[in-house]
């Protein structure tokens, strides 16, 4: 699956909508009050404003957006003259390359890139001056020129003034970007260097302030030892550790819900990376992620990565066919979970918990039953085990998704036989002793019993 860094944009509200569509108009009704011909310098200014306006809160299709930024652009860099304005052209015209960068005009973004350069280098600013040389170097990237990106990005490196938090953002960004450069240039040596770039990035990251570079720095810490596992197989198994490792870091800030795509691509390659590392326990975690990343994969937007995703998902299910038949993909997920360390069993519960209850009803319902008959499928004991983590996931969200989980669990129950359901009921009390406080016992209990269910 790609591993290239994809653009995300965050949903905003309704609120936010109408303060974005109120700063658009006001700079409009300046721009239009503003003479071109005796005010040139101001209105070249305005255009500018609206132009990264336009680019920075699309009101729309973000293409649409872009493309009025970049007619903003043109107004200011025809009256910003590079004679006697150079840092306001250079300005304009970087902002333009990063327009086209993302309008995926990637040999027009470089000239620009590389015009805003030129003009910087005798009269910019250290910071502006590296911000440009970074952009270059991503166009650069893009582009498939590794190495002149790595070029630029170390240029941008020793620019930055990691003393203001300015530069520390911008010298952080151009480490993680020379170091994904690195692994796309491939070889031992690159890759190594990678790893040193991410652990200089790494200690000046905060997951709570700059939670997306966290995770993207692990998610790029984790590529790089898997990538170097394929080149050093004597050496594999402790490099494909730690990015699973690392991939299971970029996952704490990559969430489903808050970075979707993200999350998925962090899920498939800590599949790929454990898959690798073999042993049955191994397979059932790779199916486990590979059914993860999949739920999350846009089916109308990554159907590429879906299909790639699915093959895998395919080839780790026949695998555990001959190595350890069970009746389906949820029984291997409970059994998976069933052993696991103590300490890691609700982590696992929680994220296929959390994917099931956003689905709609009446997928939400028989998932949950899947899920429910597959934990008594493994036996009194492991069952027992396997609720005390589903309630230990349960009992810190709200009552609602208790009581669906619990509805499941009841139509489980009744799909049993007698001597089966007697035995699946002791488990089910059983841990409902065990992993909840009086208050929470008492609710469980009295919404079992207003459904005819007995205690054994």
């Amino acid at each position: 699956m790609s591993q290239s860094e994809p653009q995300t944009q965050s949903q905003p509200t309704e609120a936010a909508d109408v303060d974005r569509e109120a700063v658009i108009r006001a700079l409009e009704s300046q721009l239009a009050a503003t003479s071109k011909a005796s005010q040139p310098f101001q209105h070249a200014t305005l255009a500018y404003r609206l132009g990264l306006a336009y680019a920075e809160y699309p009101t729309g299709p973000l293409d649409e957006s872009l493309r009025r930024a970049l007619a903003s652009y043109d107004v200011a860099a025809s009256l910003f003259d590079p004679r006697f304005d150079p840092i306001e052209h250079a300005r304009v015209v970087n902002a333009a390359g990063a327009a086209h960068r993302s309008l995926g005009n990637i040999d027009q973004a470089v000239r620009l890139f590389e015009r805003a350069v030129t003009l910087l280098e005798p009269h910019g600013r250290p910071d502006e001056r590296a911000a440009a040389l970074n952009n270059l170097g991503l166009a650069r990237a893009a582009q498939g020129a590794s190495l002149e990106a790595i070029e630029q990005f170390t240029k941008a490196i020793e620019l930055f003034d990691t003393t203001t938090p300015d530069g520390q953002r911008g010298w952080v960004a151009a480490l993680l970007n020379r170091g994904q450069a690195r692994v796309a240039a491939g070889g031992e040596e690159q890759l190594r260097a990678a790893l040193d770039d991410y652990s200089l990035a790494l200690p000046e990251v905060d997951p709570g302030e700059t939670a997306y570079h966290y995770g993207l720095l692990y998610f790029s810490i984790g590529v790089a030892n898997m990538t170097l596992a394929t080149l050093q197989p004597e050496a594999a198994t402790p490099l494909l550790e730690e990015a699973a490792d690392s991939f299971g870091e970029s996952l704490t800030v990559f969430t489903r819900t808050g970075f979707p795509f993200q999350h998925a691509l962090a899920k498939y390659n800590l599949g790929h990376a454990v898959e690798r590392l073999d042993g049955v326990t191994n397979l059932r975690l790779a199916l486990a992620c590979y059914e993860d990343a999949l739920a999350a994969l846009d089916t109308r937007l990554h159907q590429a990565q879906r299909e790639q995703a699915f093959v895998s998902l395919m080839r780790v299910e026949e695998r555990l066919t001959s190595w350890a038949p069970t009746p389906g993909r949820a029984h291997h997920f409970v059994s998976l979970v069933a052993d696991a360390l103590p300490e890691d069993r609700v982590p696992l519960m929680r994220d296929r918990l959390l994917r099931y209850l956003a689905l709609p009803e009446p997928t939400r319902h028989k998932a949950l039953l899947e899920l429910a008959l597959a934990e008594y499928w493994t036996g009194p004991e492991r069952a027992r085990v396997l609720i005390e983590a589903e309630l230990g996931v349960l009992v810190h969200l709200p009552n609602e998704f208790l009581q669906v989980s619990l509805e499941a669990r009841l139509a489980a129950l009744r799909q049993l036989s007698p001597e089966d359901a007697e035995v699946a009921d002791r488990a089910l009390d059983d841990a409902v002793g065990a992993q909840l406080g009086l208050p929470q016992r008492m609710f469980v209990r009295d919404f079992l019993y207003a459904r005819g269910w007995e205690r054994p």
